[in-house]
């Protein structure tokens, strides 16, 4: 049964704060970490990257898990992301994160690599249609989210960024798409919301009912607090709940709030949002790191997460709550429970 917990951060009572002051930061599980696209695209190494992701700074700052997007851009090619950019990336990032420990790769026992990993798909075209039989094949090696789009509309579905410059299919699933989707239903992956369109959201939140499968959306945030098409209203962020998933909050200034630079609090406010709408175990966190965001200051890289849990601590969220949202909700869909 999903459970709420309504927290109030101003303006009233404050819940119990961490009951240990001088604990380790909470484990943290990161939804959605552009560390792919980084080294395949822009031509950065595994130890920084683009500087959110610094490697030698992972398990200090309690990080524990990442899922790494195999995002490849629109403009790859003229025909847009193919299948042999999916596995050219594929072995880029797997083979650096075999060389570089705290990395384990996916699959893999942590062991002595205590930052497990699992893959994701952003823009999952190159499955449409006749590949569609691909998505077993990338199950097996690691691939626990399917992204169905990214910034454009695409064979599968219409994306959050369509404008009319781009309509290239109509709004929701396509026929290939909905193929998709009830292949990565039965291969037991979970399909990911983040920038599809709300009629797609709603497509795939019908099919996952039929289907009694969790929905995600790695890297959104609530429409309510900031207007953004890219983020997720309160029915969509209720329904998400419902199917058992999660949703990453995102550490993109624009997605936090408009007009001004975004803050910590403002991320405080969206967990807060979120927490209250689609209840306490489907909220998690989804940075969105090495993707060219606009980070809060304090969250410039990986050692902001700790300054994060002390702000929520600050704010009166218990100790319960700040480790399922930075952490064990993620864990909860990651490993099918």
């Amino acid at each position: 049964m999903r459970r709420r917990a309504f927290l109030t951060v101003t303006g009233g009572t404050l819940l119990a704060p961490w009951a240990e002051a001088d604990a380790p930061p909470p484990a943290v599980v990161d939804l959605h970490v552009d560390l792919s696209y980084q080294l395949n695209y822009e031509g950065k190494g595994i130890d920084r990257a683009s500087g959110n992701l610094l490697a030698d700074e992972l398990t200090a700052s309690g990080y524990v898990g990442l899922v790494l997007p195999l995002y490849i851009p629109h403009d790859v090619s003229k025909d847009g992301p193919r299948a042999s950019d999916l596995e050219q990336s594929y072995r880029r990032l797997i083979g650096e994160l075999r060389q570089r420990p705290p990395f384990a790769t996916p699959g893999t026992v942590r062991g002595a690599r205590p930052v497990q990993t699992w893959l994701s798909f952003e823009g999952a075209a190159p499955l449409a249609g006749a590949s569609v039989r691909q998505v077993a094949s990338w199950v097996a090696r690691g691939v626990r989210l399917f992204g169905l789009v990214h910034m454009y509309d695409n064979a599968v579905a219409s994306s959050s960024g369509r404008t009319a410059a781009f309509r290239s299919v109509p709004q929701g699933l396509t026929d290939a798409g909905r193929d998709l989707v009830e292949r990565v239903h039965q291969m037991g992956g979970v399909v990911d919301v983040s920038h599809a369109s709300d009629a797609t959201v709603d497509d795939v939140l019908e099919m996952a009912r039929s289907a009694g499968s969790p929905v995600v959306a790695t890297h959104s945030n609530a429409r309510a607090l900031a207007r953004h098409s890219r983020n997720l209203d309160d029915q969509r962020l209720r329904a998400i709940g419902e199917s058992g998933g999660v949703v990453g909050v995102n550490f993109h200034g624009p997605y936090l709030v408009t007009g001004r630079r975004a803050q910590m609090s403002d991320v405080v406010r969206h967990i807060q949002h979120m927490v209250n709408v689609a209840g306490v175990e489907h909220v998690a966190i989804g940075s969105d790191f090495e993707g060219g965001i606009q980070e809060p200051p304090g969250l410039e890289d990986v050692r902001g997460l700790p300054r994060l849990a002390a702000l929520l601590r600050a704010q009166g969220l218990p100790r319960e709550v700040i480790e399922r949202v930075f952490a064990k909700n993620a864990l909860r869909v990651l490993a099918g429970r």
